[in-house]
């Protein structure tokens, strides 16, 4: 791992309503630049949703928030991601694997692993030290959480990848809630499911405010409207990656103030 030029300071800890603070972030591969000089507030509580072209930086931008990126040897980041009152998330000393407890992630494509419904839950949890006794009633309330539990209650143990792509994209939300994390990632969540399926992990995805802060990348405008409190709008500036928009979700549908956010959430271009 080689991020540098990072702030590692906490002299502006994100507010007591704010999950994630974001200021100046920057990240390149190699000599490409893939964002830069990137603030953005994310509200605890609450759904934002990343959208704009493809290859203006949503998925870098994202990958960044819980250090995805370290497993890119080629990226390089800079800037202040905060977390919760303040933890520099990239500082000196933060522990990665405690980070990822905290903010989890969901793929544009189910990742079940390829082992029982049962084992799906127990890895993680083992690996981050549930106590054996827990684990059974974790698993039961968080397939309940995705309206998955009466679908599978007589299978846990058999193969994940038995299931639909959609009842695998819910098990996947499900195995990220068992860590109890306070945020939770998407990347294009329901780009690989078809309308119907992708409008039932839809509603689990909205209905997750109550419990965790959710932060979603999407090129499905209507599904943004939808379900986002907030949204923050990437465009391509100068060859480089960048927010053009941001705010609340039916405010910037409505009345967007650039003229390339504007331009976009019309349909007329990218």
């Amino acid at each position: 791992m080689k991020n540098v030029t990072l702030s590692t300071s906490s002299t502006n800890p994100a507010s007591s309503g704010t999950a994630i603070s974001i200021r100046d972030l920057s990240i390149s591969y190699g000599d490409f630049e893939a964002i830069k000089d990137v603030n953005l507030e994310i509200e605890a509580g609450s759904v934002t949703a990343l959208v704009g072209p493809s290859g203006c930086g949503k998925s870098s931008f994202l990958h960044a928030l819980n250090r995805l990126t370290d497993l890119v040897p080629t990226c390089r980041v800079a800037g202040s991601v905060c977390f919760g009152e303040g933890e520099a998330i990239y500082g000196r000393g933060i522990d990665v694997l405690a980070l990822r407890r905290k903010v989890g992630m969901v793929f544009q494509k189910p990742n079940p692993f390829p082992q029982s419904i049962r084992r799906n839950f127990e890895i993680p949890l083992r690996e981050h030290g549930v106590p054996k006794k827990e684990v059974s009633g974790i698993i039961e309330q968080c397939l309940r959480d995705v309206g998955l539990w009466e679908e599978v209650r007589d299978r846990l143990d058999r193969s994940a990848m038995k299931l639909s792509g959609g009842q695998q994209q819910r098990l996947c939300i499900a195995r990220a809630l068992a860590l109890d994390p306070k945020v939770i990632l998407f990347d294009e969540p329901c780009s690989a499911l078809d309308p119907i399926t992708s409008s039932v992990v839809e509603d689990h995805i909205a209905a997750l405010r109550e419990r965790v802060t959710v932060v979603i990348v999407t090129h499905n405008l209507a599904q943004a409207r939808r379900i986002s409190d907030r949204i923050a709008v990437f465009w391509i500036r100068d060859g480089v990656g960048t927010i053009v928009e941001k705010g609340v979700t039916a405010e910037v549908f409505a009345n967007p103030q650039d003229a390339s956010a504007r331009c976009y959430l019309e349909g007329v271009c990218g």
